[in-house]
């Protein structure tokens, strides 16, 4: 599943720095993930996502996000 044909972000398991890199290319994997925490946790759709402490975002939780905060 693609967003688009432009771009080619596929919604899939991503870890959550994998994640993150994607949204913040030019930072550092640890900043990166604080900062795509930080823009979840502005949404209180995606709170739930943040709390535990699992290191990977299944396929139907990426789209949630992506829903939420934008494509990468």
């Amino acid at each position: 599943m693609f967003k688009d044909q432009n771009s080619m972000f596929k919604v899939q398991s991503y870890g959550r720095m994998e994640l993150a890199q994607l949204y913040f290319p030019n930072i550092c994997g640890r900043a990166a993930w604080r900062k795509l925490k930080e823009y979840m946790s502005e949404d209180p759709s995606l709170r739930p996502l943040l709390n535990g402490r699992h290191r990977t975002f299944l396929p139907i939780e990426v789209d949630r996000i992506c829903t939420a905060i934008g494509y990468p």
